[in-house]
């Protein structure tokens, strides 16, 4: 007797890498897992069917860098990004830099079905105690962190940089219990930039590491971009077992626009973005830079963060007391068209993943921009939907994600093979996004088994994962 779909998705081009599918096929849920992909499944055997026919049909995108928490997000405008990460078809996220109480909140108050994970953002004095952290202290924080539901911690280089030291201790702290680390490149010695990145694999020593947006260390500051790009690739290849990696499509970056009691910047991240362009680092050149529309202010209307410019950007920036969201128009099309698509000899991609850095943040294109690389000829659809979901699953031990086999989770994105983006997304066979509106809430709260209690006590749905099976730890043990 043929088994019955609690939903059908009829006649969409499935695209599952890993189980080399790549044609018209009608996939099966059944009790929020895949339970058939086919060439047609009878529409008598479902409870409902969704005719997808001309759309692309690809496990579910897995975004490896989004912002929907943090430890110094007063306002709680971070949470907005649930749903405008899901409207983009997105139906997993890490939140780098986050807060684990702060994204629970999130979660239940504007939460948008997706699945999620978060880092503790290491703010000196905020989330840990001391500018420089010892080992002994580390230990302390990354387990703390583990207990409160995030999967582990993120180094902040380009806010909050440590000595080389200290941010050695952070990563062999985080490996010696198995927690994720995360990396935005930059010690007291560097910059976040190509000199932060050279310093890597002296300060990872044996250990493993996420490095995160490797597009930002490739934006012509120390070389031409394009130069940065292959000395990133020489960088990550001489390590290539111990990293994981991620870079970003969007022209636009996220900074601080924060000044000293002197009227200096004080982020080296800000610093960039003005240097990049001629303004002096200074109040006086963040000003000018936002009033020429260069830069703009992030802020939040009607449940979404936007852009805004000129006098309104200097307006919100100084309301803040200078202590704001700010965005720049600082990645090169030439830097994310080579890290996207750029593979070594043995057909691996060299960067693994395509992330958004958004959430929050409204540049939300991954799907949209690695699709417009595929109608270019740059990828495959099958490339594509490794970058997107296959890799990104492996990168975070999410094995029974990213592929569309019998008994998968039944988390899909359909998408407009015309205009690249998302028309529809499903997590557990139901769907959280339908023509880019959110149908979903809440979420499922993604711990280690150390985070359990917390994750438990949250009322959340949640889900313990094993960072042993992830590709950052492969092989360690």
């Amino acid at each position: 007797m043929s088994q019955r779909f609690d939903l059908v998705l009829r006649g969409g081009h499935v695209a599952d890498p890993a189980n080399n599918v790549d044609g018209v096929r009608d996939i099966g849920f059944r009790l929020g897992k895949i339970a058939e992909v086919a060439d047609r499944i009878d529409d008598s055997l479902a409870d409902d069917v969704i005719d997808v026919s001309g759309k692309i049909v690809m496990p579910g995108h897995i975004d490896t860098h989004a912002h929907l928490s943090g430890p110094f997000d007063q306002s709680g405008i971070r949470a907005f990004g649930h749903v405008m990460l899901a409207e983009s078809g997105t139906t997993t996220a890490l939140d780098l830099a986050g807060e684990p109480v702060a994204l629970s909140e999130g979660m239940k108050n504007k939460g948008a079905g997706m699945n999620v994970a978060t880092l503790l953002g290491l703010v000196p004095h905020t989330t840990v105690r001391e500018d420089d952290p010892s080992l002994p202290l580390m230990r302390e924080v990354v387990s703390g962190a583990l207990r409160r539901g995030a999967i582990g911690v993120k180094l902040l280089g380009g806010y909050y940089p440590f000595t080389p030291e200290s941010t050695s201790n952070v990563i062999a702290a985080a490996n010696e219990q198995m927690a994720w680390v995360a990396f935005h490149i930059g010690s007291k010695d560097s910059g976040s930039d190509l000199t932060g990145l050279r310093e890597v694999p002296e300060i990872v020593g044996g250990g493993r590491l996420h490095i995160a947006h490797v597009n930002s260390y490739c934006r012509g500051l120390v070389l031409d971009n394009l130069a940065e790009c292959n000395e990133a690739f020489e960088i990550i290849e001489s390590k290539r077992s111990q990293f994981v990696t991620e870079a970003y499509l969007a022209q636009i970056n996220g900074t601080n626009g924060k000044c000293d009691e002197d009227g200096n910047l004080v982020y080296n991240v800000a610093q960039n973005c003005l240097k990049a362009r001629g303004y002096p680092t200074t109040d006086a050149g963040m000003r000018q830079a936002l009033l020429d529309g260069y830069g703009g202010a992030l802020v939040e209307r009607g449940g979404r963060v936007i852009i805004v410019t000129g006098e309104e950007a200097v307006r919100a920036w100084e309301d803040q007391s200078t202590d704001a969201s700010l965005s720049f128009p600082v990645n090169p099309a030439t830097s994310a068209f080579t890290l996207a698509t750029a593979k070594y000899d043995d057909g691996e991609f060299r960067v693994d993943a395509v992330s958004t850095d958004g959430g929050s943040l409204p540049r939300n294109v991954a799907i949209e921009r690695t699709m417009a690389l595929v109608n270019f000829g740059a990828l495959s659809l099958l490339e594509a939907a490794t970058k997107l979901s296959y890799t990104p699953s492996r990168m975070l031990g999410l094995l029974n994600k990213g592929h569309l086999s019998e008994g998968a989770d039944g988390d899909v994105t359909v998408i407009d093979r015309q205009t690249g983006k998302a028309t529809m997304s499903l997590v557990d066979g139901a769907p959280i996004m339908i023509n880019g509106r959110v149908v979903g809430s809440g979420g499922t709260w993604l711990v280690t088994g150390d985070g359990e209690k917390a994750a438990k006590s949250s009322g959340l749905p949640y889900e313990i994962i094993d960072l042993e099976q992830s590709r950052l730890y492969a092989g360690w043990r």
